[in-house]
């Protein structure tokens, strides 16, 4: 699945949906992980901002168990 173009929002909702996890359930994992507490409304609003960092991104693909991956685009 190509997600080139896709805003924070869409990219989130795809991948909690398919970890079947809401935003409090992820922002729970998360505090677990790194000891960080985010405010759900903090977080939407990075989000739907599009302004999610990499770093946060990674750490949340971990917890889900997905991995990112740059591959070249055939022409």
């Amino acid at each position: 699945m190509d997600i080139t173009d896709w805003n924070n929002d869409e990219i989130m909702r795809l991948v909690m949906a398919k970890g079947h996890i809401t935003q409090k359930m992820l922002l729970a994992e998360l505090k677990t992980e790194n000891g960080n507490v985010i405010p759900q409304s903090t977080f939407s609003c990075k989000i739907r901002r599009n302004s999610l960092k990499l770093a946060e991104f990674q750490q949340i693909c971990k917890i889900l168990g997905y991995s990112i991956q740059v591959v070249p685009v055939k022409e």
